[in-house]
């Protein structure tokens, strides 16, 4: 049986009450405090205990200090001779526990206690808080625009779904714990103007709620990622959560305890220890950039490739399985035809594209074709609407130029959806029976997905070649 125990304790930096009362609880069931990490509380094994708790603020100090100040220690003497022992302390916050029945309070005088309280949370507290809400308010700006002009790309993509919900939550956190710290103050001020002391309270609910959800979308994420088979996002999602964040951490913590060692002053070791870990990252994140690079350039997070030679030269092909391919569509060779498919998706949507493109030199190929295709699989019908106004109009700012302008003019004109099987069908045109209407580029809505197609060849598609998108891309399975 360990005896040492580590928690995650959800109490507000200022509320003495709470912790005060908890860590109380924690003594007689036999734990008593004996360290305040950064995320864990530890906890040692004692014969169970009924003791009095206080949480006191010093504002001065600070985590950077290389040991007690002179007045810190002059405070601790004080309390140590009152019959307070210091359990464990981490920056401003001090924790005492005495193991006399009724003992005398450290602070007695409440007005001094808030007013110490404040000046606490003014010097540490209240500017990372204010900070940390503008960020999120920024950030969520940022994703409400790209949500606007991009909706289907970032409902389909896991990682953006998962920023989304972490910044909506450290807003709520941060709104919620500064409003109920001013309204604490506010009435803790009042009730010391009355000789009272006014209690603190935590909103855990709150908080054990958003580290539930975080959790959820964390574990969503990683499992999307790692069953969509890209081996590109594979590999920087595990160097990010095994290299790049413990780096950043160990940087940090590594460089904070390396300078309290020298016994450097809160102000060398912050600059030090903000300066460092900034380098030190930089250059991780140039590691990770220069590896990823490197094996990209040499194809090991690519899918199944193929390499042939002409006139001395390697050319390589990716060999992607793809639903609907050029060898379905048209008579010929395409063996030297690079086949890509890229898809996320999330439990909102799906989003796959497809390229088929000839690689080499162009006179190995009579006449170059290609093949683009894109489908949006719609998961959840509330949003259909959504994406086919989207894909229906996300073209609609490249004819805002001039004459000379390649795209002035062009716009979606619909066609007879029957070829295609599908319930709406579009054209990509600008109607004046010459290039326009030579563009063979679609846009088809079926009942739960819309599909965008570029069939780039000379001859518009048959009937036989509509059918074959609508039962592959329309109806049909994918990847």
């Amino acid at each position: 049986m360990s005896d040492v125990k580590r928690r995650v304790e959800l109490y507000s930096f200022y509320d003495r009450t709470g912790l005060e009362a908890h860590l109380a609880r924690m003594a007689e069931r036999g734990w008593l405090l004996e360290k305040i990490g950064q995320f864990f509380w530890t906890y040692r094994r004692i014969g169970p205990r009924k003791l009095t708790f206080s949480v006191c603020y010093f504002p001065t100090a600070s985590q950077f200090d290389p040991g007690p100040s002179e007045g810190q220690q002059t405070f601790y003497d004080f309390c140590a001779h009152t019959g307070w022992t210091l359990a464990a302390a981490q920056a401003q916050m001090q924790v005492f526990y005495n193991e006399r029945p009724h003992p005398v309070p450290i602070e007695t005088d409440p007005a001094e206690e808030v007013d110490t309280i404040h000046r606490t949370m003014k010097r540490s507290f209240l500017p990372s808080q204010l900070m940390l809400l503008a960020v999120a308010v920024i950030n969520a700006v940022q994703q409400a625009w790209r949500l606007r002009h991009n909706p289907i790309q970032e409902l389909a993509e896991p990682a953006c779904l998962l920023s989304a919900l972490c910044w909506m939550i450290l807003f709520v956190l941060i709104g919620a714990e500064l409003a109920g710290y001013f309204r604490w103050h506010a009435r803790a001020v009042k009730a010391a103007e009355r000789g009272e002391r006014y209690e603190t309270r935590s909103r855990r609910k709150l908080q054990t709620a958003a580290l539930v959800l975080i959790n959820a979308g964390l574990v969503y994420f990683l499992a999307s990622m790692f069953l969509s088979g890209n081996r590109m996002g594979i590999t920087i999602t595990l160097l990010m959560f095994l290299l790049y964040l413990p780096g950043a951490f160990l940087a940090f913590h590594g460089i904070k305890r390396f300078m309290k060692g020298l016994n450097a002053t809160a102000g060398v070791s912050r600059a030090a220890t903000l300066t460092g870990s900034f380098v030190l990252l930089c250059v991780l994140l140039g590691i990770i950039a220069a590896g990823t690079v490197f094996a990209l350039n040499r194809g090991w997070l690519d899918g199944n490739q193929e390499t042939y030679e002409y006139q001395g030269r390697a050319y390589t092909l990716t060999r992607d399985p793809l639903p609907l391919a050029l060898d379905d569509l048209l008579e010929g060779d395409f063996s030297r035809y690079t086949r890509t498919w890229r898809g996320r998706q999330s439990f909102l949507l799906g989003l796959y594209q497809a390229h088929q493109w000839p690689i080499g030199p162009m006179e190995i190929f009579p006449e170059r074709v290609y093949l683009d295709y894109e489908v949006v699989l719609v998961k959840v019908p509330a949003l259909y609407g959504l994406c086919r106004e989207t894909k229906l109009h996300e073209r609609d700012d490249w004819g805002a130029g001039g004459p000379e302008d390649t795209w002035y003019g062009y716009a979606y004109a619909p066609v007879d959806p029957a070829p295609w099987g599908a319930e709406e069908a579009y054209r990509w045109t600008d109607g004046s029976g010459a290039r326009g209407e030579r563009e063979n580029q679609f846009l088809l809505f079926y009942p739960d997905r819309v599909v965008e197609i570029s069939l780039q060849w000379a001859q518009p598609p048959t009937q036989a070649q509509m059918a074959l998108v609508g039962e592959r891309l329309g109806r049909g399975g994918l990847p």
